[in-house]
């Protein structure tokens, strides 16, 4: 997955992994917030920020003129000063060749086994892998979300469930296992200019 990219380890925030939220969208959304360091951050920005450059560059050709660029960021700093990443992916769309596709974010433990999707809570220790949708709406600008594609859970903070902490659990080295399964699944990688935001 050429398109991919992975984020550095970061505690996540308000993630919908498990069940998408259908608050602000009918059909669906998963997301996560997730806080890394200042180093990472800068590391990670400026990656993004190259892609961002030569796909500004391209549509602003394609177009015969300087574009506005959008000023909503997924990469972003925070008003409280955390260093975010912001990654989200509609839990279903439908086109018009395929009819309704459903997407999920497919989940591994920290040795890299393919897990069922637990109830991933604010304060995992998560990495992302996510894939640039870049995008040009002539009210808004030329800008970019990051569609979330994976996760790997470092260490799980269930939600509802309370931390091991509470219960009197420590840490143990090599991170967190989750029960492997061989479930198939099928990735799709669509993009289409008239949903470009998700």
């Amino acid at each position: 997955m050429a398109n991919t990219i992975t984020t550095p380890q970061g505690k996540a925030v308000y993630p919908r992994i498990d069940t998408p939220d259908t608050k602000f969208n009918e059909d669906g959304l998963y997301s996560c917030k997730l806080h890394i360091s200042e180093d990472d951050f800068k590391a990670f920005e400026l990656g993004i920020d190259k892609l961002y450059d030569a796909a500004f560059d391209a549509e602003c050709k394609a177009h015969g003129k300087k574009l506005k660029k959008s000023v909503n960021k997924p990469v972003r700093i925070t008003p409280d000063g955390d260093y975010e990443i912001f990654a989200k992916q509609v839990a279903q769309r439908q086109t018009k060749t395929r009819g309704l596709i459903e997407f999920t974010v497919v989940c591994f433990d920290s040795q890299g086994s393919k897990i069922a999707t637990p109830k991933v809570g604010s304060g995992s220790e998560l990495k992302l892998a996510v894939e640039p949708n870049f995008w040009f709406i002539p009210s808004q600008g030329f800008g970019y979300t990051l569609r979330l594609k994976a996760i790997q859970i470092m260490e799980l903070v269930e939600y509802g469930g309370g931390s091991s902490d509470s219960y009197g659990f420590g840490k143990s080295d090599g991170g967190y296992t989750g029960e492997s399964f061989n479930e198939t699944f099928t990735e799709t990688n669509e993009t289409s200019s008239e949903t470009a935001p998700f």
